[in-house]
């Protein structure tokens, strides 16, 4: 089997991202089961032209396009893939569209649940079969357009993210009005003798990154962080990690990564990260008075047996996640080989 894995964003190491770590570790979870795949992803710039470049710097095929849409087709004649799984992106419906018409057996993998940015509607039809990285997403598209999907969490491989040792800080990363910054702000205010530690992620740019540092820089208790390939760093000087998210996560994977370092979670209840979390930490309701939020920070912070429980929880959690998410790849695949075999003699034979 040989599946090609599409998105019109571009893929690592150009551009960083919970879609991107969740596809690089996904192919390598496949080839590490003997299965042949092929990344096809956007380029950077503006999509006006230039070279489709093909590269095996990550240990697998990646084809870096500046309009992967239309360098689908040819993709697929030169690839002859097994199967095609196109995944979430601002031209996921034209894309899906294109790669039914390759006569390819064809998945879609859903990573969020932003339904006005796939360039269109989403069909239930039998020939496509649908992938959703948790219950939450898979609820949500079932409800906005019918169709039924597979659960397939991200595979997180616990060696990139097990820290050798944890520290005293609230860790909070990616510092965008969507994760919850102004939450953090709130919280790092109003409990000065608490460590935070904010980390950048690789889409700051130098006018936010101007306007946070004079939005943080009379708060001593914060120290900032840049966006770093190894989030090991971070954990290494983390207690906890703080996720009060504005937006609905369809999953939350730097949960799972932290919680492999025993961290804590102090989350808000938006989207799938109630059952992210799990016992390892908590999910408040994010407009709950700021009191509420400071109680839990401070007893999962300086209450010792507090964190300790939690610690434990997180990272059994973690674990159980992982080992859950291994099982639900062998049984796509599974699924996966039945679609190619009832799709394939029509189209091909």
């Amino acid at each position: 089997m040989h599946i090609l894995l599409c998105s019109s964003y571009p893929h690592l190491p150009d551009t960083r991202g919970g879609l991107q770590t969740s596809t690089d570790e996904l192919c390598l979870a496949l080839q590490d089961k003997g299965i042949g795949v092929t990344v096809l992803c956007g380029a950077l710039g503006d999509g006006g032209g230039g070279p489709v470049l093909r590269d095996v710097s990550l240990g697998y095929p990646v084809i870096r396009a500046p309009d992967a849409l239309a360098a689908l087709p040819m993709v697929v004649a030169a690839l002859d893939p097994s199967a095609i799984i196109v995944q979430s992106g601002y031209s996921l419906a034209a894309m899906l569209a294109v790669a039914l018409e390759t006569g390819c057996p064809t998945a879609v993998y859903l990573h969020n649940v932003e339904l006005h940015r796939i360039g269109g509607t989403l069909p239930p039809d039998p020939h496509i079969l649908y992938l959703a990285n948790s219950r939450f997403t898979a609820d949500r598209w079932r409800d906005s357009f019918g169709i039924v999907s597979y659960i397939l969490p991200p595979v997180v491989r616990p060696a990139r993210y097990q820290a050798a040792h944890t520290g005293d800080r609230v860790l909070f990363v990616n510092p965008v009005p969507e994760k919850g910054i102004e939450r953090v702000a709130d919280l790092a205010t109003a409990n000065p003798d608490v460590p935070f530690l904010i980390a950048e992620s690789w889409q700051i740019g130098d006018d936010w990154r101007a306007w946070l540092r004079q939005r943080f820089g009379g708060l001593p208790n914060v120290d900032w962080r840049p966006a770093t390939d190894d989030v090991r760093v971070l954990f290494e000087d983390a207690r906890l990690l703080l996720m009060p998210s504005v937006w609905e996560e369809a999953y939350g994977r730097i949960v799972i990564e932290a919680q492999l370092s025993g961290l804590p979670v102090l989350a808000s209840n938006r989207g799938a990260l109630p059952d992210t979390v799990g016992r390892g930490g908590g999910a408040l309701d994010l407009h709950a008075p700021l009191e509420i939020w400071t109680h839990a920070l401070r007893s999962l912070y300086f209450d010792t047996a507090t964190w300790q429980d939690a610690s434990h929880a997180a990272l059994t959690h973690a674990r159980r996640e992982i080992l859950d998410g291994l099982r639900a790849l062998d049984d796509v695949l599974a699924r996966l080989a039945q679609h190619i075999a009832q799709n394939a003699p029509a189209v091909r034979g």
